[in-house]
């Protein structure tokens, strides 16, 4: 189940945002189940989430963040990201899925996370991104990729006897 898949990723990520008051809404069907690849949606969603806590978050206490996935059309997931955070300036946000691309440079940022989401979404799961930012109004992160909606009574649950 996808919900299951993001509690879990935000689980992982927990001893990072603990220390911080940031706030992240997830908004996606509890029966939402899907069959796609796990591996690469966590690593895209986990680059988004630490993308925003470090860039977008840097000076913030609070910050807001809020995912929210659903089925478009039969066949594919549709995940809309955003946060409230310092936004990306126009100029940057034309160049951000390329490589090395980054604002800490010389602090840590290798400039390659969100060229990392891009290759994930358009190659390992056939998928589109786009995104809408401008200074100090957030981003907004849309990704459509092909999924196959699965019968929750169809899905194995449980441990395997």
């Amino acid at each position: 189940m996808l919900s299951q898949l993001i509690d879990e990723i935000l689980l992982s990520l927990r001893p990072r945002l603990k220390k911080l008051k940031h706030e992240v809404q997830v908004n996606c069907d509890s029966e939402l189940c899907i069959e796609s690849k796990a591996g690469p949606l966590n690593q895209i969603l986990i680059n988004l989430i630490m993308n925003s806590i470090l860039h977008g978050f840097n000076d913030e206490d609070v910050g807001h963040i809020e995912i929210t996935a659903e089925v478009s059309g039969k066949r594919n997931l549709h995940i809309v990201y955003t946060d409230n955070g310092k936004g990306i300036p126009d100029e940057l946000r034309k160049r951000i899925f390329d490589p090395f691309v980054t604002t800490k440079r010389g602090q840590g940022g290798s400039g390659l996370g969100m060229h990392l989401v891009y290759n994930l979404v358009t190659q390992a799961l056939n998928g589109s991104i786009t995104v809408e930012s401008a200074t100090n109004e957030g981003v907004k992160f849309d990704i459509i990729f092909p999924v196959k909606v699965a019968e929750m009574d169809k899905v194995l649950t449980g441990p395997y006897e």
